[in-house]
């Protein structure tokens, strides 16, 4: 919910909220004590309130004192004011207020404010990556899969890979893995509050290594309505319980999506070198930019390097419709995959293949306890892999 002194700055709330994860905010033009009706109708506290107070600075606490009758504990409040005054500023954080932002406030101070409070960025906390094909059958899944294999296996984390892909997603199938309960147990009955106990019975173990799996459902069935704090919360208390946390999220674009990916601390998307999968790319990196994803977070991995398409376009023309450099390039091979997943093991396991060499390097770029210097470097330099390695040339 966003309080907002003037019209002009709704614009601004809506920012505030797509960058949360919502499609819009509840916005009320005018003063707190304005407010207070609209928050007595709600029937239920708001997660983030937001208070544009204009140009008023100590007269306006009464106002906010009345606002907090209607906030139950765990609601988090930032004001955004004109006023530059060190006092005002105390009286608000004794208030229980998280932060004070003088105009320009800037989106994304005010999402990292509101998240860090609320537990979703605390560097306690392990990575969350999200991994998103740019085009149907991109390879995101294969990707994310193995990927947070390798983290597990080489680098000895304690990761959990959730499979959001709610209608269609087969990581469980590739790992040969049978499980009666799985993400359903969330968008089944997303009502009921979310705990360790809940969390424990969606997970499945693989194999003897450190990889947990949340699945997608056997069966298809229609996407039922979620509500981004079920999301946030599930991510939310499984970053507290695991160092890195991988999402196979499905190529859509839904309020609960850009929830996972505002709570992410990288963000992974795959395409190919060919015309469908560099316009999905643009389109989606523009809606992950105004949701709050930072271009920092962002890697541009371009799979199945190698191949060969009518309709290819070049890295370069690539990289300018995207406006965001390719990151890494991941080889073709073909082989390798199916016989991955016609034994239900991920590549790694498969023998020493290139691209099994080229996941535990990308890898290490996601270890949170630091990769070994030599894995880091070949990361983030160009590797000589054979074709056309990692960071092959352009």
């Amino acid at each position: 919910m966003a309080i907002v002194a003037r019209e002009s700055e709704q614009g601004f709330a809506s920012q505030i909220a797509n960058a949360l994860g919502y499609p819009f905010a509840d916005i009320v033009v005018g003063s707190p004590q304005d407010a207070l009706t609209s928050l007595s109708a709600r029937g239920e506290s708001p997660r983030y309130l937001i208070i544009d107070i204009g140009e008023r600075s100590s007269d306006v606490l009464p106002e906010i004192d009345a606002i907090a009758e209607y906030c139950e504990e765990g609601t988090h409040v930032v004001v955004i004011g004109s006023v530059n005054d060190v006092n005002f500023y105390r009286e608000l954080r004794s208030r229980g207020i998280i932060e004070y932002f003088t105009r320009p406030a800037k989106v994304l101070d005010v999402k990292a404010a509101l998240l860090f409070d609320s537990g979703n960025k605390n560097d306690s906390g392990g990575n969350v990556i999200a991994c998103m094909s740019a085009a149907s059958g991109d390879g995101a899944s294969t990707v994310a899969l193995n990927t947070a294999y390798a983290l597990a296996t080489e680098y000895r984390q304690s990761v959990v890979l959730v499979d959001m892909d709610y209608q269609f997603g087969m990581v469980a199938k590739n790992l040969d893995l049978t499980t009666p309960f799985g993400i359903k147990e969330l968008f089944e009955h997303p009502d009921r509050g979310i705990d360790s106990t809940l969390i424990e019975r969606m997970i499945a173990s693989y194999s003897n290594s450190r990889l947990k799996v949340i699945a997608a459902p056997n069966q298809l069935f229609t996407i039922p309505d979620i509500r981004t704090e079920v999301i946030s919360d599930l991510i939310r208390i499984l970053r507290r319980d695991y160092d890195t946390v991988v999402l196979d999220l499905p190529h859509i674009w839904t309020p609960w999506i850009a929830a996972a990916l505002s709570q992410s601390t990288h963000a992974i998307m795959v395409a190919q070198l060919w015309l469908r999968s560099v316009t999905h790319s643009s389109r989606l990196l523009n809606v992950w930019r105004n949701a709050g994803v930072d271009n920092n977070q962002i890697s541009l991995v371009v799979n199945r390097s190698g191949a060969k398409f009518k309709e290819a376009v070049s890295t370069r023309d690539f990289e300018r419709v995207c406006a965001i450099p390719i990151r890494y390039y991941l080889v073709n091979d073909i082989k390798s995959v199916v016989t991955a997943e016609n034994q239900g093991k991920t590549i790694l396991e498969g023998g020493n293949s290139l691209l099994g060499r080229q996941f535990k390097e990308f890898a290490g770029f996601f270890n949170k306890d630091s990769a070994s210097d030599s894995s880091r470097e070949s990361v983030d330099s160009p590797v000589k892999l054979g074709l056309p390695g990692l960071l092959g040339k352009r």
